[in-house]
């Protein structure tokens, strides 16, 4: 299988435009994963910025995104010293699928003061954990692009792929890519979006929940291949529901927070 960094290549063609394809097996039933999607547009928005670290990306999903080959518009914003801005858009068939804006900087040159009130998530060992495996093409769970990395879900959190769901809107678990490839932001991205609705460990509906927004804040680059994660959700109303991620190095500490709005599954697409 390639590699992740093939699967998310981009290639600039033309003033601030990037070739790319949307590879088919990152597919939850006929549409692209979300998180997979963002990590195409924030590799060309890395490669168009005159900065080598995401801050902060947020990105609005106007419509899914499907197998096959896409365009990204880059649209710059002010590059100062410190910071700089920069937005993207993914194109396919003409219509746009997600819009996003980005902060980025140099992080080896980020200095300040540190208040850290939070702790890597507990979690069952990598090794007691369960790896998701897609076995048949008709399975609710794994969806087919859990077989592009390894993800492995704590004990107490898989019972929903079974009919008996934990009860709280909590994932978690361990996440790397194949063959232990180095972790960068773009695949931290990816991660992001890359456990099961946080509702199927309650009673409400399970299906498809497709994302209206997605927000993550970069912290500081991986060292380890694996990654602990726990995604979790204080509210679901309205139709929508809002997820916080948080993915932990256990080596170097926070790497990432992130937020999600999505819609509930019985709602459909949009």
């Amino acid at each position: 299988m390639p590699t992740f960094a093939e699967q998310t290549a981009v290639h600039a063609d033309g003033a601030d435009n990037y070739r790319t394809s949307l590879v088919e097996g990152w597919d939850i039933g006929s549409v692209t994963n979300g998180g997979y999607v963002l990590a195409l547009v924030v590799r060309a928005m890395l490669d168009a910025v005159d900065k080598s670290d995401p801050v902060s990306v947020n990105a609005h999903y106007e419509r899914p995104g499907y197998p096959g080959p896409a365009t990204i518009r880059i649209e710059r914003g002010r590059q100062g010293r410190t910071l700089s801005t920069v937005g993207a858009v993914l194109i396919q068939d003409g219509k746009e699928v997600i819009r996003t804006m980005g902060t980025f900087a140099n992080t080896e040159q980020m200095e300040g003061p540190e208040l850290i009130l939070a702790n890597p998530p507990t979690l069952s060992p990598r090794d007691e954990c369960v790896r998701a495996v897609r076995e048949s093409p008709d399975s609710f769970y794994p969806p087919p692009f859990v077989d592009r990395f390894d993800i492995r879900h704590d004990p107490k959190y898989i019972g929903f792929a079974s009919g008996n769901p934990a009860g709280e809107p909590t994932m978690g678990g361990w996440l790397s890519l194949l063959d232990d490839e180095p972790l960068d932001a773009v695949a931290l991205t990816m991660f992001a979006d890359a456990f099961p609705p946080t509702i199927f460990n309650t009673d409400l509906p399970v299906g498809w929940a497709p994302t209206i927004e997605l927000t993550v804040h970069y912290r500081q680059r991986a060292i380890s291949a694996a990654v602990a994660g726990i995604y979790s959700s204080k509210f679901i109303f309205g139709g929508l529901f809002s997820g916080d991620a948080e993915l932990w190095d256990l080596e170097a500490g926070l790497l990432i927070e992130a937020r999600q709005m999505a819609l509930l599954p019985e709602l459909g697409p949009r």
